[in-house]
Formats: structure tokens, sequence, C-alpha cells
């Protein structure tokens, strides 16, 4: 029932008295309470409700104070519980022990209750105990000891250790399958990683080989290898030895860069050592590295080190990886990369053929390890892999025959050139000049090549030429064969010495050691050691060693020639400083025989020129004779002293004597 708001507003007290909620009064509503109450049902709990923590951390709603949480009813004992309200919880009680006692909630009665019966039970026994006179054993009643023991199955309860011990070991066993499960997850992971790796290896090794056969760029990997082959070619002093990794390391390299660019190349050591088949060793990994380094082929951009902290936390690995930039092709020789081709072709091919043995080993692994955990290989993995075999088996056989049949350009007869054209993409041949004449006779063909053999008139016999059994070539070679170089004598001490010197200067570790070994060898001799050449430059320069010179291989000659060439002589015997005594000595005989020839010619020219008493010098007789042999007759005395320059005494150029009345001379007259 809702009244007319009046002018004059009641009391909130007079509103309760009267029995009438005073909150609903004052919103204009008149609403009756329940006897007992000063709040109608919907005034009775407080809406407010908070949000308050506890002290163990938990949250919970709270109400404000003074409000309850729960709504009073007309009927019913509606009294808190006593020990409930002393710890702040609002719970209705009963006086459980008639009217007039402590009202409790039913947890908190019980617990009193429970409480007080153990309390009369321990009276009741303790009375008992002295009606009876009973003295308490003081230990255990099996073994009597007063503290437990272990191994007492009453005081020590063994039998709860024993289920204790067993469920420790139970836990422990668990824990070592689940540790061992995820070792073997682990493990499977990792060797299905390094199956990925491998077939992304063998994917980009026959995307190369197609690309080439195709004449795509991606095919260019090979052509850089093939001039790395042709820069090593023209770089060997011997060709005797087995073969260097120097290829499959390099081709590894070649491939792993950029495909159109050479750039950024990074493979790593230990993986290019496993991929180019060099076993556990980085080795030769390193010396190809520093031999493509000294041939020019290659450029370190970025050295490899070991990551910080912070960066393998980022990165995920400990080591980082050096970076090589490879020269571009036009650097190099066109003619020479091209000869190198099939070299390249082989190469790449056993790279194919050894990253298959590689991945079908590692597809062992795999399949061995999921057999072990209980698994088994699907037959779709199987047909893909089976498929897969076959693409690269046909990929690799065609690459061997590439490299079989591949030939360079080269200049042909016109005759010939009908044949070579199509296998060069050409369908009409190129117009080549006539042949020229051979042995100074003219082709038998006006416009084409002569088809008769190209022996001499002493090998032609009656039986007609010998069946040929492979195309002729234009030119022929000399039956004799070629003559090999000779092996240096300090090839077999030059190069120890030059390793050994490398490991102590630093800065020659980036040169070449044939190139090291060759300026060692000519300069010094068979007794020097690294140790013995190092104290020696040492002692003889003055000035330290540079750390990093620009060009080391000239450095090192620098220093070997201020060394060797000083007024001292080296503790052991040197070919440098034995030239150099040699040079000394012929410079010196050189410089007494020109200052003897000198005193010589001047003594000869003095005696030439001399006069002897009563007698003319060598030379007015030879110009007395040449004056008569120009001259016809006989002479004046006065004509021949004017033409050998003897003239009379008066023809002499005296100075002026001043005579007796000429006065002063002009200069020193006044004005």
């Amino acid at each position: 029932m809702t009244i007319a708001p009046q002018r004059t507003m009641l009391p909130a007290d007079r509103v309760v008295a009267l029995g009438y909620c005073p909150d609903c009064y004052a919103t204009g509503t008149v609403a009756l309470v329940a006897p007992g109450t000063r709040r109608c049902r919907a005034h009775l709990v407080d809406q407010r409700l908070l949000v308050e923590t506890t002290g163990t951390g938990q949250t919970r709603l709270a109400a404000s104070a003074g409000g309850r949480r729960r709504p009073t009813y007309a009927t019913g004992v509606q009294t808190p519980c006593v020990a409930c309200a002393t710890a702040g919880v609002d719970r209705q009680g009963l006086p459980r022990d008639g009217s007039g006692s402590d009202p409790l909630c039913i947890p908190c009665w019980r617990g009193r209750t429970d409480r007080q019966d153990t309390a009369d039970r321990r009276r009741l026994v303790a009375a008992l105990r002295g009606r009876l006179d009973v003295d308490e054993p003081a230990g255990c009643a099996a073994c009597g000891e007063p503290d437990p023991v272990p191994t007492c199955w009453l005081c020590g309860y063994s039998w709860l250790a024993e289920v204790r011990a067993d469920h420790d070991h139970l836990v422990t066993l668990e824990a070592a399958a689940v540790a061992t499960r995820f070792a073997q997850l682990a493990e499977t992971a990792e060797a299905q990683q390094r199956v990925d790796a491998m077939t992304a290896w063998i994917d980009r090794l026959t995307e190369t080989l197609t690309a080439f056969d195709a004449g795509d760029s991606w095919g260019r990997p090979v052509w850089l290898l093939a001039d790395l082959l042709a820069r090593n070619a023209a770089a060997r002093i011997s060709r005797r030895g087995r073969r260097s990794a120097l290829g499959m390391v390099c081709g590894v390299l070649a491939v792993d860069s950029d495909r159109r660019s050479g750039r950024r190349a990074m493979p790593g050591r230990a993986v290019t050592a496993e991929l180019a088949g060099c076993g556990d060793s980085t080795r030769p990994v390193t010396d190809a590295w520093r031999r493509a380094e000294a041939l020019g082929w290659c450029v370190r951009v970025e050295q490899g080190r070991r990551l910080s902290y912070a960066e393998r936390c980022a990165t995920g690995r400990s080591q980082a990886r050096a970076v090589f930039d490879i020269v571009p092709l036009h650097h190099g020789d066109p003619a020479a990369q091209a000869a190198h081709i099939p070299a390249a072709l082989d190469v790449l091919a056993d790279l194919l053929d050894h990253a298959r043995t590689l991945l079908a080993a590692a597809q062992e692994h795999v399949d061995a390890l999921n057999a072990r955990a209980g698994g088994w290989v699907d037959y779709h993995e199987q047909v893909r892999r089976q498929q897969m075999r076959r693409a690269v088996a046909a990929t690799l056989d065609h690459a061997r025959h590439q490299a079989t049949n591949f030939r360079t350009p080269h200049t042909v007869s016109q005759a010939m050139s009908v044949y070579s054209s199509l296998s060069r993409g050409l369908l009409l041949s190129p117009p080549i000049a006539s042949t020229p004449s051979v042995n100074g006779r003219p082709s038998r063909r006006k416009n084409g090549a002569s088809r008769s053999s190209t022996r001499t008139e002493v090998d032609r016999t009656c039986a007609g030429p010998s069946p040929v059994q492979r195309p002729r070539s234009p030119q022929r070679h000399s039956d004799a064969s070629l003559s090999r170089r000779a092996r240096p004598e300090w090839s077999g001490w030059a190069y120890d010495l030059a390793r050994a010197v490398q490991g102590r200067w630093v800065w020659l570790r980036r040169t070449s050691l044939p190139r090291v070994a060759a300026t060692l060898g000519a300069t010094l001799g068979p007794d020097w050691t690294a140790e013995t050449l190092d104290t020696w430059v040492r002692h003889s320069r003055s000035r330290p060693l540079l750390s990093e010179p620009d060009s080391p291989l000239s450095y090192l000659r620098a220093v070997l020639e201020d060394a060797l060439t000083g007024p001292a002589a080296p503790p052991h015997p040197a070919r440098r400083h034995t030239e150099h005594r040699r040079a000394l000595v012929t410079a010196n005989a050189a410089a007494q025989a020109e200052h003897r020839d000198a005193v010589r010619a001047n003594l000869n020219d003095r005696e030439w020129t001399a006069t002897r008493p009563g007698r003319r010098s060598p030379a007015a007789e030879a110009a007395l004779a040449a004056i008569r042999a120009n001259t016809s007759g006989h002479l004046r005395r006065t004509d021949r002293a004017t033409l050998l320059g003897e003239g009379p005494a008066s023809d002499c150029d005296w100075p002026e004597v001043a005579q007796p009345g000429s006065g002063l001379p002009a200069a020193s007259r006044r004005p």
C-alpha cells in the first residue's frame, strides 16, 4: 500500500515503534515488519557486500558491520552462537543445556562434547588405576625401549615404514619411467630433426643439379665450384699427392650460399665436415676454408665466435658460425671455369651420394627408436622414402652422365661444326672460315675440311691409313710425353718449417702453406727451426713484428731480407745470407777492378802527356805525325811550332808592366 508523502516526516524510532520499516517509510512506501525486528525482509540483509582477504590469502565476501548474512524468521530461536560470534562468524545456535545456557551451533557443541567426554574418560581411567594400584609400563611392551625403535613392530611402526618405503620405491620407478619416456621422445625428435635436415640438404643438391641441366640461375653453385677448381689448378705447384677435401668442402659452401649472388654461406664447421665426408675431424674443413681464402675465391665477412649468455638464450645455440661471401663469377676466367665443369659435377654427385648414405642411416636410427618405443613406420612414409630414393638415384646418374659427356666449346673446322652446333643449342651452323693449310699443303677441298689422314709423307704406306677408333683432333700432339717438373730441393723440409712458423706467427696463418714453404725454402736452409728463426729475427731487427700486415707473404719476404742481409752471420747456413755475401764480394771485386782501371788510365794519360828532356811527349809526336800526314812538303819551324802549340816566348800572355813616366793607373786617379 502506498501513501501520499506528508509534509512532516516521522522520526525513525517512531516508525519502528508503530511496527513499520523506516527504510521503506523514507522512500514513501509503508511495509510492516515482523515482531521483534526493526526492518522488513527486503532491508533485513545489507546488500552492500564487500570483498576481504583472509590471513591465508583466500578471498571471500564480507558483510558490513552490523549486517546479517541470512534473514530472520518470525518463528524459531534466533540466537547467534557464542563461540562463532567470538571468532567473528555469523552463525545461529541453540542453548543445548536448557534455558540460560550458552547457545552453540552444532560444530561447536560437538567439539565441546567430545572434549568433555575425553577428559571424563581420562579422569575415570586415572581413578581406576589408582584404585587397582597398577603401574603403567614406562617403555614399549614389545621391545621395552623407552623411545620408539624403527626395527620394533609395535613402537617403530615397521609396517608403516615398509609401506612408506614401498610407496617411495614405486614413486621412484614411476619417475624413472617418465624420465626414460621423455628421453626417448627427445632422442626421437632429435633424430627426426636430423632426417628433416638431411632431406632438405638432398633436395637442395637435387635442385642445384636439375637447375644446371635446365640452364636456370639456381644452378650457379656448379659454376662457382668450377671457378674454385680452376683457381686451385692454376695455383698448384706439383701434381702429386692424394685427393684433397677442398672440392667437397667448398662444394658444401657453394651450395649453402645464396644461389644467385653467392653470399652469406654459413654451413658450420662440424656440419661441413659431416656433409663432406671428413669424419669427426674438422681440420680438413679449416684448411680448405683457409685455402679458398688464399686463392681469392671467398671472403670471410664474419668470424665464428662463442656467444654470450644473453645471445645463447635468444638464439638457442652456443656458437656463432663464420659467414663467407663467394667472389662473383665475372672475376675469374670463363674458359678455365668451363674446363672444370665436369670436375664440379663429379664433386656435387659425390656430395649427393654421401648425403643419400647419411639420410639412410638417419632413417634407420629413427625407425629403431620408434620400434623400441612400440611404434612403426607408416605405409605412406615408406612410399615417400622409396619415391625419394628413386628421384635421387635418377639425378645422381644424370649428373654422372653429364659430367662424363660434357665438352667445352672449342674451334673446329666448317665440316665438324655441323655436328657440334646441335649440342651447343644452335639450329644452324655458324659461318666459319676455310681450314688453313697443314704442313705447308693447302686443303684438298676448297671450302671444307679434308677427310684425309693427317700423317706426314713418311707415315704413308701402300697399305693405306690405319682405321680411326675415335674422332681425330684438329691438332696432333707429339708422341713424346711431357717432361715433368723436378721437385725443388726444399720440398722435404720446408713444409714442416712453414707449419711451425704459422703456429708461432699468427699473422701468417691465413696465408697459403705452399707459398710460405716456397718463401722459407728459397731463403733458409734445412737446419732452421721455428724457434731459431723467431729468435734471430727479433734479435737482428730493431723494430718489432707487425700483428696484422696487409700482405703477410710480402711482409715475410721483407722480414727475411732484413734479417739475413745484415753484417752479422745467422746461427745456421741460409741461402739468402750466402747470396748476400756473394753479392757483397762481387760488388767489392767490381769496385776494386774499377778503381784499378781508373788509376791505370790516369797513369797512362800522365805518361802520354809527360815531356821528357830533349824529346817530345808521345802526344806531341802523335800530333806532328798527323800534321805530316795531312800536309805536303816541308814546314817552317814557326809554322810547326804554331801547329804543335809551341809558339815563341813573345806570344805568351804576360801582364803589362808600368813604364817610368806614365803616371798612376787610371782607376786610382782623383777626379
